[in-house]
């Protein structure tokens, strides 16, 4: 069979499931068993594999930010700054879990794309529940502030950065400072 005739296959099959029970309920159901049945091991030799190549696009991201923001483009800055967070989110924790829990890498590449899109928001809500799986309280941690980090992602970094890309709105380099800020203190937790 060709991987064309294999690829249509597992696609209808996902289509079907997506119809029977809706994509959303389906999709929450596969990442509870994800986090469930996490086999550890799995997630290491991933995260041994790709760790290296994945800080290094987070420092470099980091890196532009820090440079940004000194040339006052506050804008620009807060973007690239927020581009961490993401890569963090997707491939620091969720992309290891699934990468590490399915079985195939023909199902990971079909499942993973579908299951983790481009959306910070969306990591927001699902890296709770696979952090807390490592004990990594990730809703505890504090800024500087002493603020909530995951709460200011989710009211303010994430909401800003959207609006600066979507609309054009102005940014200020206290914006842009509190999303380098948080995706320090991500990445120190990997």
């Amino acid at each position: 069979m060709s991987n064309t005739m294999e690829d249509c296959m597992w696609d209808a099959a996902i289509d079907e499931m997506f119809a029977e029970r809706g994509q959303e309920e389906y999709e929450q159901e596969l990442i509870e068993n994800v986090i469930k049945e996490l086999p550890v091991e799995n997630v290491r030799s991933y995260l041994g594999k790709n760790r290296d190549a994945i800080e290094e696009r987070v420092n470099k991201c980091l890196s532009e930010a820090d440079e940004l923001i000194k040339n006052n483009h506050p804008g620009p800055a807060l973007v690239i700054a927020v581009t961490p967070i993401e890569i963090i989110f997707k491939f620091f924790v969720l992309r290891p879990l699934f990468e590490g829990t399915l079985l195939t890498d023909k199902l990971a590449e079909i499942l993973i794309p579908r299951l983790l899109p481009g959306q910070a928001g969306r990591c927001c809500d699902l890296l709770p529940a696979a952090a807390g799986n490592w004990d990594i309280p990730l809703t505890n941690l504090k800024l500087s502030s002493d603020n909530n980090l995951w709460n200011t992602l989710k009211t303010e970094v994430l909401p800003k950065r959207n609006a600066v890309v979507h609309m054009a709105e102005k940014v200020t380099d206290k914006s842009t400072l509190l999303a380098i800020e948080c995706a320090n203190i991500l990445m120190k937790m990997w």
